[in-house]
């Protein structure tokens, strides 16, 4: 979850301040339905992707809980390729509901206890075990180990519990999956890529299924960054947000990780290098192309986001064509030896 910066408005905002006011006040009133009440933030919250109002409640007893008020989009509302507006509500409910059914203790998967789920299809809120976060910057509570400790979890939860789950809309982040977006995309990124590009872009993801093809898949948080990740007082990490929850490329969470950092380049670099040193031979070439290919495909999100949003005046445009030239490239400038 993700505090709002005041002063600094956010181009990915698609909820207005208005629509956001009612929101709220129908968030509060389903809290007093529930005996609780908010507590006020020094920041705001939102979720990553402007899909919920998490709200920090109180119960009489002085209790907390994380109140999660499922938000509907706004008319102008730029969804992901293939994404449907109640898809967040339903992997993140379905999601949590699975963890209930498997380990309803939180022994084995860091992620907060359920509290209750709202009624309704899909369920339009969600009461949590509120985290507290140890007190200190980013930079000092979540260091290294946190971050791949928190991707071990995700790599051994078994996925078998995932697949098949009735009105669960699960993501499949891998190459396959990333293609097949990337396609639905063809039309708002054609002009920003070039054909030349584009072909290579189909080359590349050919290559990608090739040597990422076989390797097992892991749970995959999807939106892997550290917004997300409680380290408590006690120095144990937990994950929230599970709105874009699913399956597939193990290194797709380090790369969203890496990508959306904003660490010293030096961290990052340690990072990546630990990262890789788990893997060797072969199984390093298909970590650099499961990670190149996640990178691949957020620099064409990117693309599209920017194109549907700005047009032709997209600023970021050619920070993100130099990315997604970078994933296409790897070698040592993407992958330090």
């Amino acid at each position: 979850m993700k505090s709002r910066q005041p002063g600094r408005p956010d181009p990915a905002d698609h909820v207005t301040r208005t629509s956001l006011d009612e929101h709220h006040k129908a968030a509060r009133a389903l809290l007093h339905e529930l005996q609780l009440e908010e507590v006020e933030q020094p920041r705001p919250l939102l979720s990553g992707h402007r899909s919920s109002l998490p709200i920090v409640a109180r119960g009489n007893g002085g209790r907390m809980f994380l109140f999660k008020y499922y938000l509907p989009p706004a008319p102008e509302t730029i969804l992901p390729a293939t994404v449907r507006p109640d898809d967040y509500s339903r992997r993140e409910t379905g999601f949590y509901r699975l963890l209930d059914s498997i380990d309803p203790e939180r022994r084995e998967f860091p992620a907060p206890r359920t509290i209750a789920v709202g009624p309704g299809d899909p369920p339009r809120w969600l009461l949590l075990q509120w985290l507290p976060s140890a007190v200190g910057p980013a930079e000092e509570v979540i260091g290294q180990e946190h971050v791949t400790t928190l991707l071990g979890k995700l790599a051994a939860m078994p996925t078998d519990r995932l697949m098949g789950r009735r009105g669960f809309p699960l993501e499949h982040w891998d190459p396959i999956g990333y293609l097949d977006r990337i396609r639905h995309m063809y039309d708002a990124v054609l002009f920003a890529l070039g054909e030349e590009r584009w072909r290579t872009l189909q080359w590349f993801f050919g290559e990608a299924v090739r040597w990422t093809d076989g390797r097992p898949h892991v749970v995959v948080h999807g939106d892997f960054q550290e917004s997300n990740i409680v380290v408590t007082e006690d120095d144990e990490p937990f994950l929230v947000d599970f709105e874009c929850v699913g399956i597939g490329n193990r290194d797709h969470d380090f790369a969203w990780h890496w990508l959306h950092s904003e660490r010293h380049p030096d961290w990052k670099r340690r990072l990546l290098e630990r990262w890789l040193a788990t893997a060797v031979g072969g199984d390093r070439i298909r970590a650099e192309w499961g990670i190149r290919s996640a990178l691949a495909y957020l620099a064409i999100r990117r693309l599209r986001w920017g194109y549907l949003s700005h047009g032709d005046e997209d600023p970021r445009k050619s920070a993100n064509l130099a990315l997604l030239d970078a994933a296409l490239e790897g070698g040592a400038a993407l992958f330090p030896g």
